[in-house]
């Protein structure tokens, strides 16, 4: 897999203080793939208070809560594994439980192995849980289902080269009418070629096709309503190495593109007269940049950057044109225990903007800052304690959109397995 994930550009992942993971741009699949013959059995609990947890202009102070248990089992069958996963549990909100919904999820899979050089994943995942994503307007009762299905495929040569490709296709569904408008369907293929040594590091080109399309969303053309959708292109070339033991670096640049379809639509213009307009795409440049340092067998420090075009079913937009910048440290006070402090900053800006129920206004653009601190309490393995103290803020255009909270985090973790 080492061509694969070396071709894949590096992405600043926001620390999410509590929202769902990203369901797009996320990897192949999030199911936990157990190693061997083993099986994992977890418990999770949540507790977070936010002073603004409908996150608008007008803060309102909430707390919920978010038991969950989660189950994991991995089989060997010859010298593939076969792995299995899932969670349930249900998000409360204290004193507003029109939000109380379930969440839950399962996926399985085969990891393959072909001879000594070829090995890849084939699998498929469904979810549903309540929509808490830092890219929404605000929160609503929404439940959102996501189903995936994926396959990947590398092979390394004994002289470096590397060849890998992946293909993922997914579909999303928002349960309030009013979010229909943001349901999509997407296919992503990723083909990649890698080559590098210990001594010159790893350089890899890759590509990535992404086919969108918004099954509930159609554009007026001269040839009568025509279903929306974009497709997104982006090229990369990239480079990764280890500087000694400490030091890990990674950085790539990209061409980026995107094809809106239909890609000329009816409107009506100053004079009160039907005109077709060509509508909004991008073509342009991206970036990312990834830096790991280990200073001491106690402290570490991470720098992240990334520019690329993406899509949401969160947001009333055709695609976003996304940038993002992260940094963090971490210090192990003692073996048990792990103090960390960071920050991320995102820019999107939306292109082909819509309105909604739930978005009445078209979104031009947004920032968000996030700077939080956290510790995590490990005294034996069997369970984690961890508190996250965080402050996060949106200044959007329009201004309807933008909000502050503040938040703390407390979570507790149990797990129990065997292999």
């Amino acid at each position: 897999m080492v061509a694969l994930l070396a071709a894949a550009p590096v992405a600043a992942a926001p620390n999410t203080d509590g929202d769902n993971g990203p369901v797009l741009g996320a990897g192949l699949l999030s199911t936990p793939m157990v190693q061997g013959r083993a099986w994992t059995v977890g418990f999770n609990m949540n507790t977070l208070s936010d002073t603004n947890f409908r996150r608008t202009k007008e803060p309102e102070a909430g707390v919920r809560l978010t038991p969950s248990v989660s189950a994991a089992v991995g089989l060997p069958v010859g010298r593939q594994q076969l792995f299995l996963g899932g969670d349930f549990g249900r998000d409360y909100l204290l004193g507003n439980p029109e939000f109380n919904r379930n969440r839950s999820s399962i996926g399985g899979g085969v990891a393959w192995k072909l001879g000594s050089r070829c090995s890849g994943v084939v699998g498929a995942e469904y979810s549903s849980r309540l929509s808490f994503v830092f890219d929404q307007a605000e929160l609503t009762d929404n439940v959102q289902n996501t189903d995936v299905i994926a396959a990947s495929a590398s092979c390394q040569t004994a002289t470096g080269l590397g060849f890998a490709g992946s293909v993922r296709k997914s579909g999303i569904r928002n349960e309030r009418p009013e979010r229909a408008a943001f349901d999509l369907d997407s296919t992503t293929y990723s083909p990649s070629i890698s080559y590098g040594t210990p001594t010159i590091g790893q350089f890899s080109l890759s590509g990535n096709f992404n086919n969108v399309s918004y099954p509930n969303r159609f554009a007026p053309t001269i040839d009568g309503p025509v279903g929306e959708g974009v497709r997104i292109l982006s090229g990369r070339l990239g480079y990764s190495r280890n500087l000694g033991s400490r030091l890990q670096l990674s950085f790539g640049g990209s061409y980026l593109k995107t094809t809106p379809s239909p890609g000329v639509i009816l409107a009506i213009d100053a004079n009160g007269q039907v005109v077709q307009v060509p509508r909004d795409s991008f073509t342009g440049s991206g970036f990312d940049f990834s830096l790991d340092y280990s200073a001491s067998s106690r402290l570490s420090i991470g720098i992240m950057a990334t520019r690329n075009v993406r899509v949401s079913p969160n947001v009333g937009a055709l695609f976003i044109v996304a940038q993002g910048y992260s940094a963090n440290v971490n210090y192990k006070l003692s073996s048990k225990l792990d103090a960390g402090v960071g920050a991320t900053h995102y820019r999107n800006d939306y292109r082909g903007s819509f309105t909604t129920p739930d978005e009445v206004r078209l979104r031009n653009n947004d920032t968000t800052t996030r700077v939080y601190a956290q510790l995590d309490y490990s005294p034996v393995a069997l369970y984690s304690i961890g508190v996250v103290v965080a402050h996060q803020q949106r200044n959007a255009d329009p201004d309807d959109f933008d909000f502050k909270s503040t938040t703390a985090l407390l979570r507790l973790r149990v797990k129990f397995g065997r292999g």
